[in-house]
């Protein structure tokens, strides 16, 4: 009777740490990229800045260990260039990508990082769904991991 409880318990173990592992691989590749981005000059055209972009989700997913890779269940990357220029107007401009791949332009922030209205940087978020099983109960989460970095090509460290 102990034995199929310690059995239940130990799957909900390892799925628990399979879904913290995933959450860990999207945080490495947040970080990747956006310490790539927060390094790499934004360019003036706005071809050349989808394209900057698109280099910084690519770089976002390659990097984080293949948990998201093309048909990943919930899978959305959304990268952000915020510079809100205080009393200048706004020249923040983003990219997301769905669980099909396919990538929008924006205007916006990604998230509120309570930075203010002066400084400029990288925002990256990295979402996928993962599974808890425990015993015959399996429990979808949504696993999600922000990452700001402070713009450093035009300040310098």
């Amino acid at each position: 009777m102990v034995l199929p409880v310690l059995l239940v318990l130990l799957l909900g173990l390892v799925s628990g740490a399979n879904a913290w592992n995933q959450s860990q691989s999207l945080s490495q590749g947040g970080q990747v990229a956006a310490r790539f981005a927060a390094t790499l000059p934004m360019p003036t055209s706005a071809e050349d800045q989808d394209d900057w972009l698109d280099e910084i989700i690519d770089r976002s997913i390659a990097a984080s260990a293949g948990v998201m890779d093309a048909g990943t269940a919930g899978r959305a990357v959304c990268v952000a260039y915020v510079d809100p220029a205080g009393a200048a107007p706004d020249k923040t401009a983003s990219r997301r990508m769905d669980a099909a791949g396919n990538r929008t332009l924006g205007t916006t922030e990604c998230f509120d990082d309570g930075q203010g209205t002066t400084a400029k940087r990288v925002q990256v978020v990295m979402e996928r769904d993962g599974t808890l099983d425990i015993g015959f109960h399996r429990q979808t989460l949504h696993l999600s991991r922000s990452v700001v970095y402070r713009y450093e090509v035009d300040g310098g460290l």
